[in-house]
């Protein structure tokens, strides 16, 4: 690996050299199965320090591109297929927590990003604290505002695939009253809003687990 791409020059460290790792995977430098460079032989590819680059192995840890080795001292390795998706939650917590760090490496504010999304700023609180309901059109808005070259997408593609891709006590995506096109694609729907007959809407969010969802719908009238 000679350094880092020109695109991801203008992330992180940390994620500039994940973004680096990440390309050799997709080139085929690095294969499924195969060991991941280490902490050190990175820091010498890149110019950067041990701990920057070790940080980056444990996201991509985290994001499911790589596996942990065997014991602490052993490299970790490509994730296969054969390894499954990691979870929802693991998704999740990278995908929030990549947007606030990008966020604050840039140099914004919560309501300085919001204004420039054009979103509220209830969305990127809850964006960054876990609660990643938005649409993909609301993650691409963030990747340009942040010049993060792909990297918040790629993680919002993870954390959907996980959660399609999610089974809890026998209930699949399609279980949740919740789950529907968005965007022209298949998800988590990011709201419902309720228009009642006086003229007031109310805008309903969908729970975080499939499990504490419970929909009831009474009364009359006409939609």
């Amino acid at each position: 690996m000679n350094g880092v791409s020109g695109r991801a020059r203008g992330l992180p460290k940390y994620a500039q050299v994940a973004a680096s790792v990440r390309a050799q995977i997709e080139d085929g430098m690095l294969l499924p199965g195969a060991p991941a460079p280490s902490g050190a032989a990175l820091a010498r590819a890149t110019g950067f320090s041990d701990l920057t680059c070790r940080k980056a192995l444990r996201l991509l840890i985290k994001s499911g591109v790589l596996l942990p080795g065997p014991s602490a001292n052993a490299r970790p390795r490509v994730a296969s297929a054969a390894d499954g998706a990691h979870t929802v939650t693991d998704a999740e917590r990278v995908l929030s927590a990549t947007l606030a760090s990008l966020r604050r490496a840039a140099g914004l504010t919560q309501v300085e990003l919001a204004s420039i999304v054009g979103k509220s700023v209830t969305t990127v609180g809850h964006a960054e604290t876990g609660r990643v309901w938005q649409s993909r059109d609301f993650w691409e808005r963030a990747d340009k505002a942040l010049d993060a070259c792909g990297e918040l997408l790629r993680h919002h593609d993870d954390y959907r695939g996980a959660a399609l891709a999610r089974t809890k006590d026998g209930e699949t995506e399609s279980d949740n009253p919740f789950a529907a096109a968005t965007d022209g694609a298949p998800g988590t729907v990011t709201c419902i809003t309720i228009s009642w007959g006086d003229g007031t809407t109310t805008t309903v969010y969908p729970p975080r687990s499939i499990g504490a969802c419970h929909v009831e719908i009474s009364g009359s009238g006409t939609s």
